[in-house]
């Protein structure tokens, strides 16, 4: 809540967002809805004038009604395009639902995995956040575990997955998926994958100096034949954020007229288009020059969130 003392400060109740040390983003807040600590994390579910129902995780935004299509599409759609015949989906993370959601709109796809740690969040989604999951729990082809993503994706079969989709929360040092960001783990996710199977995951924020994703691409691609970084404006996060997707050396990015009749089997998709799907991969000159100095994260050095004074940088 802001300090309503402060000059200027207007009325009423404020999430205050402070991301790094310059930059502070605040979300009016019309209506709590919920609000609660689980054994993993604490939540909140609140009301926004401009941005519908908004997800907090450990007090940081994860996703707002009004947009969170963008974001979603974003992780899911590119790399289930990408594959030639994508059958089996696995999600790891993903609480309220919309990846699972994204995932269930390829016709192709058979069976859609996914697997949280935290149950007593994804009931809270289920109950309070219909509108990001639209009932993708209650489809015949989906299926929840409630587990450890990384213990139980090491008891898998190998190559049990074509395309392995990685929803987590960014790596807080104290938070839950700090080990899901780490070189070990990406060669585990690699030997889960069937042959032509690709890996997609979201990266953290893409402007001129962010780190976790120039960390990822490069422990990324000390893992993976093949690479992809590409980036979506999320309007609520109020930044440019990166993906990645992975894979073996056939892995090629689709040409347009792949890519327009993959997309024109969907429903309707609120941001991704074929030309401009098409033109994904090509970064801005500033972060392929990002990209080339990351370092890579291994179970023994992990990501540092907390770089300098306390404040988190992603």
């Amino acid at each position: 809540m802001g300090d309503k003392s402060s000059p200027g400060w207007p009325p009423g109740e404020w999430f205050l967002d402070l991301s790094d040390s310059d930059n502070l983003v605040a979300f009016q807040k019309q209506e709590t809805l919920v609000f609660g600590k689980t054994r993993f994390q604490d939540y909140e579910i609140f009301i926004s004038r401009q941005w519908g129902k908004v997800l907090l995780l450990d007090g940081r935004l994860q996703c707002a009604q009004a947009d969170e299509f963008i974001y979603h599409e974003a992780l899911v759609h590119p790399a289930i395009l990408a594959h030639p015949d994508p059958r089996l989906v696995l999600v790891v993370g993903g609480g309220e639902g919309a990846t699972l959601r994204e995932a269930l709109r390829h016709p192709g796809v058979e069976s859609a995995m996914m697997v949280d740690l935290d149950r007593e969040l994804v009931e809270v989604c289920r109950k309070w956040l219909p509108e990001f999951h639209q009932g993708a729990f209650d489809d015949p082809r989906a299926e929840l575990v409630f587990a450890d993503g990384r213990s139980w994706l090491a008891a898998q079969r190998d190559g049990s997955f074509d395309v392995i989709i990685l929803d987590l929360p960014e790596p807080l040092e104290e938070g839950p998926a700090l080990m899901l960001f780490t070189a070990e783990f990406y060669a585990l996710v690699k030997s889960k994958l069937a042959a032509g199977g690709l890996a997609a995951l979201q990266s953290g924020a893409a402007g001129p100096r962010c780190r976790l994703l120039a960390d990822l691409n490069r422990t990324l691609r000390g893992v993976f034949p093949r690479v992809v970084a590409y980036t979506a404006y999320i309007p609520s996060f109020m930044d440019l954020y990166g993906f990645h997707i992975a894979g073996d050396e056939g892995f090629s990015w689709p040409a347009v007229r792949r890519l327009t009749e993959r997309i024109q089997a969907l429903p309707p998709l609120g941001w991704l288009a074929p030309a401009f799907a098409a033109g994904l991969p090509h970064l801005p000159a500033y972060l392929q020059a990002r990209l080339d100095q990351g370092r890579s994260l291994t179970d023994a050095a992990p990501f540092l969130s907390k770089a300098g004074e306390g404040q988190v940088y992603f």
